[in-house]
C-alpha cells in the first residue's frame, strides 16, 4: 500500500461481480490494487438471493440496521478509480446451491493473472489446466473457527475478542481455499455495526499482500477447518440484541462516571531476567516498584520513556484544566513540563542518533510527526519528520538498525489495529512506506507499546493488547528480519497484571524498567471531562489544519 511499496508487476486483472456492482469496501479494495490501472469486468446477470425463511426474520431485521452500512452498500463499479477496459456479461450455470462459470467465460479468464471475485455465491472453481489464474475472494471470519456466515455475528455472540478475515484463493469447499492474506480486527461487543465497519474498513489493506502471495503461489499455513456457521434463528437474534444493548448501556454508564487512574512505576530487572520478563513469565512484584507521584496540576501520568539527556523519565501528563496531554520530565530535580505544544501530546518516544537524544512524541491530533530535542530545559522543535506522503502517526517509534532508520506507528484513519512501517536512509528522510506495510493488522500487538529492545542478538518489539479493555497488557514479539525489503516477527509472550490493569507502555534501560498501569475509579465528572477534552481536541485539530504551514524541507538538527 502507498508509494513506499514496490509496485506489483504489470497485472492482468479480471473482476467477477453481479450486475456490475459491488459493496463499497470491495470497490475500495479494488481501487487499492497496485500494478494495473484497468481491468476486465465479468458481470453475472442471473445470481439470485437465497430464500428468506421465517425462522431468520429477526436476523433480516437486524441486517437492516447493522450489516447494511456505508461500507456494505452496493455501488456501481464504474464509480471506481480504475478504468473498466471491457465488460463481459454472462449467465452462470446452476448446480444445486453452487454456481458454475460457462465454458466461454472460463476460456477468457484463462488469460488473466488474477481473478477477483466480488459477487456471485458459492462458485465451482474450474480445473487448473483450464483456468490457471487463482480466483481471490474475501471472507470475513477466521476459517480456523468461523467458516460460513454471517460475518461477525457469531464472534460477538460467543464472546470472541476479534474477527478474523482472509483473502483466499477459493476452492470447491466452503471457505476452505488457500489463504493468501490474513488480518484480524477488534470486536466491539456493544455494537454489531461498529464491529463490521471495523472489519470491512481494513479489507483494502490486505489485498496487495494477497495478490503478491497468489502470484507467487505462496500461501499462508492457516487451517480452514472451522465450524460452518449458519444464519441464526429468531430466538438467538433476540438474545443477541438484548445482550449487546445491555453492554452498550454499561459502556455509556462507565464513560459517564468512571475513569482510569493511570500511574507510572519503575522497577529493577536484572539482565539475566529480561527474557523471562518479556515472555510474560516473570515481572517484578509491586513491592519492588517505585511509583511516581502525580503532580497536583495533572490527572495522571502515562506513556513513560527513559531520557538520557537530561536524565530522567519522559511521560505524558494529562492536565486537569484542559484535559490535554503535556510532556513532563521527571528527573532528579523534580517534575517539570517541557512541552509547549498547542494540542494534545503523548508518547514521547526517544531515539539516540550519533550520541544525541531526539524525541518524536505523538501529536497526531494536530500534526504529522515532528522531531524535538531537549535544549535549555525545554523541548525545542527541530522540524518535521520528512515523509514521502504527509501522514499523522499515532505512537511513532523510531529505531536505527543496520545503518537505516525505521519508523513504526499507526495511521489514525486506519485505526489502532494496523501497524505501519516506514524507512529512511537517515533522519532527514524521506521516510518511505515499507513494502510490507502494514506489517501487522490485529488489536493484539498492532499498536506500539514502547521502544524496541535489543537483548543480546535479539530485537524485541512491544505492542499493546487492545482485544479487551484499553491499555490492559502488552505482547512481545521477536523481530526475525528487518530490512528494506522484508519484515518478519514471531510472538514471544504476553505481559499482563492480575491485580490491576496494564502495562500499556514498557521501556528498558540497563537494569531498570519503566511502565504504566491503571486502576478504575468512580469520578462523577468523568463524562463531562471526556466531552470537554474531545471538543477541545477537535477545535485545536481544526485550527491546526486551517493554519498548516507550507512543508518544511526537514529537520535542522
Amino acid at each position: 500500500m502507498g508509494s513506499g511499496a514496490p509496485a506489483l508487476p504489470a497485472l492482468k486483472l479480471a473482476v467477477i461481480a453481479d450486475h456490475s456492482v459491488a459493496q463499497r469496501f470491495a470497490l475500495d479494495s479494488l481501487d487499492s490494487i497496485e500494478g494495473c490501472t484497468e481491468y476486465a469486468l465479468f458481470s453475472c446477470t442471473n445470481s439470485r438471493p437465497g430464500k428468506r425463511r421465517l425462522k431468520h426474520a429477526a436476523y433480516y431485521a437486524l441486517n437492516l440496521v447493522t450489516v447494511r452500512n456505508h461500507l456494505t452498500r452496493l455501488v456501481p463499479l464504474a464509480q471506481g478509480r480504475k478504468r473498466i477496459a471491457r465488460t463481459v456479461t454472462f449467465e452462470a450455470e446452476q448446480e444445486g446451491a453452487w454456481q458454475r462459470l460457462p465454458k466461454a467465460v472460463v476460456r477468457e479468464l484463462a488469460g488473466f493473472d488474477i481473478v477477483l471475485k466480488l459477487g456471485m455465491g458459492l462458485l465451482r472453481v474450474p480445473p487448473e489446466e483450464e483456468m490457471p489464474a487463482p480466483i481471490l475472494s474475501f471472507h470475513h471470519g477466521d476459517p480456523d473457527r468461523y467458516r460460513g456466515r454471517p460475518a461477525g455475528f457469531w464472534e460477538i455472540a460467543n464472546g470472541e475478542p476479534v474477527v478474523g478475515q482472509i483473502v483466499q484463493a477459493i476452492g470447491n469447499s466452503l471457505d476452505a481455499g488457500h489463504v493468501a492474506a490474513f488480518a484480524e480486527t477488534k470486536v466491539h461487543p456493544w455494537s454489531y455495526k461498529a464491529t463490521l465497519v471495523e472489519a470491512y474498513r481494513h479489507s483494502p489493506l490486505i489485498i496487495n499482500e494477497a495478490i503478491r502471495n497468489a502470484l507467487a503461489r505462496r500461501w499462508i499455513a492457516k487451517p480452514c477447518t472451522g465450524r460452518n456457521w449458519r444464519l441464526p434463528g429468531n430466538a438467538t437474534v433476540l438474545a443477541f440484541v438484548l445482550k449487546t444493548a445491555a453492554r452498550a448501556v454499561r459502556r455509556l454508564a462507565y464513560g459517564a462516571v468512571m475513569e482510569k487512574k493511570w500511574q507510572v512505576s519503575l522497577a529493577p530487572v536484572a539482565p539475566a531476567d529480561v527474557p523471562a520478563t518479556v515472555e510474560g513469565h516473570s515481572f517484578p512484584p509491586p513491592a519492588a516498584w517505585e511509583t511516581l507521584k502525580v503532580g497536583c496540576d495533572y490527572l495522571f501520568y502515562a506513556d513513560p520513556f527513559f531520557s538520557t539527556d537530561p536524565p530522567g523519565i519522559l511521560l505524558e501528563a494529562l492536565r486537569r484544566g484542559s484535559g490535554l496531554g503535556e510532556i513532563v520530565l521527571a528527573g532528579p530535580q523534580g517534575h517539570r513540563r517541557i512541552s509547549s505544544l498547542a494540542g494534545h501530546a503523548s508518547y514521547p518516544a526517544t531515539v539516540s542518533l550519533r550520541g544525541r537524544q531526539l524525541i518524536v512524541p505523538e501529536i497526531a491530533s494536530v500534526s504529522a510527526p515532528r522531531l524535538f530535542a531537549i535544549q535549555e530545559g525545554v523541548m525545542r522543535e527541530l522540524g518535521p519528520l520528512a515523509m514521502e506522503s504527509e501522514e499523522r502517526v499515532s505512537d511513532p517509534t523510531l529505531i536505527e538498525h543496520e545503518g537505516r532508520l525505521y519508523l513504526f506507528g499507526n495511521i489514525p484513519r486506519h485505526g489502532s489495529s494496523a501497524l505501519f512501517l516506514w524507512l529512511a536512509e537517515g533522519i532527514k528522510g524521506p521516510f518511505r512506506l515499507h513494502p510490507q506495510s502494514p506489517v501487522r493488522i490485529s488489536p493484539r500487538g498492532g499498536r506500539m507499546a514502547g521502544n524496541l529492545l535489543r537483548d543480546g542478538d535479539r530485537l524485541i518489539r512491544f505492542g499493546q493488547n487492545l482485544e479487551g479493555g484499553y491499555g490492559d497488557g502488552i505482547l512481545a514479539f521477536e523481530v526475525e528480519e528487518l530490512s528494506p525489503e522484508r519484515y518478519c516477527e514471531k510472538p514471544l509472550g504476553v505481559i499482563r497484571f492480575t491485580d490491576r490493569h496494564g502495562p500499556h507502555t514498557l521501556n528498558f534501560d540497563g537494569g531498570r524498567i519503566v511502565f504504566d498501569w491503571y486502576v478504575e475509579r468512580f469520578a462523577p465528572l468523568a463524562g463531562v471531562r471526556r466531552l470537554l477534552a474531545r471538543l477541545r481536541a477537535r477545535r485545536l485539530a481544526r485550527g491546526a489544519s486551517e493554519a498548516r504551514p507550507a512543508p518544511d524541507p526537514g529537520p535542522r538538527g
